[in-house]
């Protein structure tokens, strides 16, 4: 599958969404810190994850390891996801919030969309 991953939509999209999430991270530094020493630093990293995985992936020509760094920018986009809510629950409030998770949608989406393609599209292993 190697690909630019520039010319991808999946990673452009997840390049965006890590810099909203880097900013919604910087702009409540102090209420992340208050609650979880960790929380900034642990959100920020798992939305840049999505995008990096993603480009490892790009360099691969084998699909299951394609899959297995897909599989990771998910489970990234999960993380994320839930230190989000985790935020709204502690009371971090923002007026992107609800834009933010929608990106993340968006994303998994995308990348549910492509393991499936590479899932059909490969042959399977040998027995």
């Amino acid at each position: 599958m190697p690909h630019n991953p520039y010319r991808l939509l999946v990673v452009q999209r997840a390049d965006a969404l890590t810099v909203v999430v880097h900013a919604y991270a910087s702009r409540h530094r102090r209420r992340l810190a208050d609650f979880s020493p960790g929380l900034r630093n642990q959100l920020v990293r798992a939305s840049a994850s999505i995008s990096l995985n993603l480009g490892e992936a790009c360099g691969y020509h084998s699909p299951p390891r394609v899959i297995a760094f897909l599989e990771t920018a998910i489970g990234s986009c999960n993380e994320v996801e839930r230190i989000l809510s985790l935020c709204a629950r502690l009371g971090v409030h923002d007026p992107r919030l609800s834009f933010i998770v929608s990106e993340i949608a968006g994303v998994r989406m995308m990348l549910y969309g492509l393991r499936r393609h590479l899932k059909q599209s490969s042959p399977p292993p040998p027995s």
